[in-house]
């Protein structure tokens, strides 16, 4: 038989006093004395006492619950941001739901008017796909909603990003500096604005060089299939307009780059011999494969914090325009063996 709960009614029939006396005691709140109020939490406490965080929301219009929206739990990007979220949340005492809206714009929807159901105090969405519906779901609702690296353009919400521009550019300088001149890009169809500011980093950079920023290829995804897959027809494309392969590849992210890096493998090619590599993220196994890979650390727990600071000053502001709709974070290169120094230039 299922133990009964112990009930605010209970401990003021245990206690001789009344209804509100115990519940302001239990939040430390209200006039009485300490007799009173230490006679009360130790009856709690004998008695086993656990607060229910569904009435205490209705009290209080709080829940200090937090829906997390990410697109794919084995992602290690999104296994960092939810890190710090949590590790934000739990200073302020809030618990975090987390689900997985599988890459898809229907289901990331799904998971939010979900969310909004079970009457969370606010939600955050990584990568989100549909990002520019969010503003009028917070005028509908009220709850806050604010995305992290958001990959729809032009949206007027609430948001945490990374800089990709400047980490592309950045990771790009790194290899015309390492005497790399035919640098191809390797993007993720999929990953909208994200891809374009980073393929637009790493076209600036060559342009300004001098360099032909020519070969580009979008692969299906950003995981380790979508990368591999990519190889041949980026090799293609660069026989094509080079007449030659690309002595550096840069991809989109960490992920795509361990699949190119197989694929060459495969296809006799050493990396970084006759080939140099590059990912984007610094996801922890980017130090581990041979070579290990040169990237762009992005502060993956770095977002979900900020992120979850900006749900809290939402909920804490009674002038939501106070709040700033965007916080933008950098983050710094990381140069490993996937990527050195070229003696002459072919």
């Amino acid at each position: 038989m299922q133990k009964k709960r112990v009930s605010i009614k209970d401990i003021a029939e245990a206690t001789g006093v009344s209804h509100p006396t115990v519940s302001r005691a239990l939040r430390s709140e209200g006039r009485m004395s300490d007799q009173t109020r230490t006679r009360i939490l130790d009856a709690a406490r004998t008695m086993g006492y656990t607060p229910s965080l569904v009435a205490r929301g209705l009290v209080m219009q709080r829940t200090n619950t937090i829906g997390l929206v990410v697109t794919n739990f084995a992602d290690p990007f999104h296994s960092e941001v939810a890190r710090g979220v949590e590790d934000e949340a739990v200073l302020h005492q809030f618990s975090v739901y987390i689900a997985s809206s599988k890459v898809d714009a229907k289901r990331e929807l799904e998971v939010v008017r979900a969310f909004q159901g079970r009457q969370v105090d606010g939600i955050i969405v990584s990568s989100s796909r549909v990002g520019d519906q969010y503003a009028d779901l917070l005028q509908e609702t009220g709850v806050p909603i604010v995305l992290v690296n958001n990959h729809a353009d032009g949206t007027n919400i609430y948001a945490v990003y990374h800089d990709d521009y400047t980490g592309a550019y950045t990771v790009a300088q790194h290899l015309i500096d390492c005497g790399y001149r035919r640098i191809a890009y390797l993007g993720n169809g999929r990953a909208g604005r994200a891809n374009t500011e980073r393929k637009r980093g790493w076209g600036d950079i060559l342009r300004r060089a001098g360099l032909p920023a020519e070969v580009k290829v979008l692969g299906s995804n950003g995981r380790l299939q979508g990368g591999g897959a990519g190889v041949a027809p980026l090799l293609d494309e660069a026989k094509r307009l080079w007449n030659a392969w690309p002595d550096a590849i840069m991809c989109y992210n960490d992920t795509m780059a361990i699949g190119v890096l197989r694929e060459l493998h495969g296809r006799g090619i050493q990396v970084p011999e006759d080939i140099a590599l590059t990912g984007y993220d610094d996801i922890e196994i980017s130090g581990y494969v041979q070579p290990p890979l040169t990237t762009w650390h992005q502060p993956r727990y770095e977002l979900g914090r900020e992120a979850m600071r900006m749900v809290l000053a939402l909920l804490n502001s009674t002038d939501p325009d106070e709040v700033p709709n965007v916080v933008l974070l950098t983050g710094q290169l990381v140069v490993r063996a996937s990527t050195i120094k070229k003696v002459s230039h072919s």
